[in-house]
Parts: C-alpha cells; structure tokens; sequence
C-alpha cells in the first residue's frame, strides 16, 4: 500500500483529487471505531455532525462499526474505498495492516485521523481541525453539483447497493432485548452488536 497524498500539503489539487476517489470508487463506507473520544461514542457534536454530513453526502455510502473486540479476519471492508474515522491507534494500526495484507491493491484507504504518527494509507485528514474535514465534504458537494464526474452511488450497481443498504437498514430486529447499553451513548444499530460482543467474552 503506498502512502500517495497527505493532507499536510494543503493543496486544492489534492482536495479534488481525494473528493473524486471518494465519490468514484465502488462502495464507500465509513468505518467508525469504538472509541470514547470519539467516533460511534464520539462527544464531539462538530465532527459528529460532519461525520453526519459526510454519510449524507456521497451517493451510496454505507457506515460499518469496527468493534475493539472482533477479529479482522472476520470482517468484510469495502473493495473500492475505506474511510476509517475515529478507531483508536492501536486497533487503528492493526486495522491498516489487516487491510495492507488481505484487501485488493487497488483499494483504497482514508483515514480521519487526530495523530502525528505517519499511517499506511493512501489518504490522512488531520480532523483536529474541523474546517479541514469541512473543505472535504464542501468539495465532494460542488463536485456533484458541478456534474463534472458521475458518482458510483448513480450508477445502476450503486442504486441497486442502496437501496440494499436502505432494505437492510429498515429492518426491525425484534429478537434483541438486551438494554444495558441505554445509559451510554451507542447508536440504535450497534446495539445488538455491542451485546452480541458481551454475550461471547461472557462464555
């Protein structure tokens, strides 16, 4: 995996370049992590509205949870493009290299990050600054609205992926009654994961 753009240059090329990765590869999907600073449980309401606004943004964007406790292995990441926000480094890390040996190279990889250590990825927003994200998401915006590329997500594979996603999303899951997470802040969909993950470290 090469380490091919950074935001560190700040350059408007750059920008529109990863904007057009972002809108063009096939299935894009948010990762978020587990963590307490921020992420599924992030306290932040700026970036979590960015986060938000991202998702909203670009046609056919599925979101996955990457739990603290799974194996990797037993994971299925996007093949076209991986966006990875808010994992703590040290999963974070693991996470880069599972994807580094096991996914297609011409998968690609972008990390919202809040660190100074470099990462394996093809792509790293600094999101310590939240007008940087901001700029991302405004030029994926005017990317579309400008119609000067066509999203993956309006192609016939991607409205046939959303509204898979929108099937999948919309179904009731009557069979999970487990409610001690309701004193923490765990989005509705994680629920029955997070107990699920409860249920095996308990055996």
């Amino acid at each position: 995996m090469t380490h091919a753009h950074s935001d560190k240059s700040g350059d408007q090329a750059g920008l529109e370049a990863l904007a057009r990765d972002i809108l063009t590869r096939e299935k894009p999907t948010l990762y978020l992590g587990s963590s307490q600073r921020w992420g599924w449980n992030d306290q932040d309401p700026v970036r979590n509205r960015l986060l938000s606004r991202l998702r909203k943004s670009v046609p056919g964007m599925d979101q996955a949870h990457i739990p603290d406790w799974k194996a990797l292995d037993s994971m299925s990441f996007s093949p076209g493009i991986s966006i990875l926000a808010g994992i703590p480094q040290s999963r974070l890390e693991l996470v880069l290299e599972h994807l580094d040996a096991e996914r297609s190279q011409e998968g690609l990889v972008v990390v919202l990050d809040e660190q100074d250590r470099p990462l394996k990825a093809h792509h790293r927003v600094d999101v310590r600054n939240h007008e940087r994200l901001e700029a991302l998401i405004l030029q994926i915006e005017k990317t579309i609205s400008e119609k000067h590329v066509s999203p993956w997500g309006h192609s016939a594979e991607g409205r046939a992926h959303q509204e898979h996603l929108e099937k999948v999303n919309n179904q009731q899951r009557p069979d999970w009654k487990w409610d001690e997470t309701r004193s923490l802040n765990v989005p509705e969909e994680f629920r029955h994961e997070l107990a699920a993950g409860l249920d095996e470290n308990a055996e």
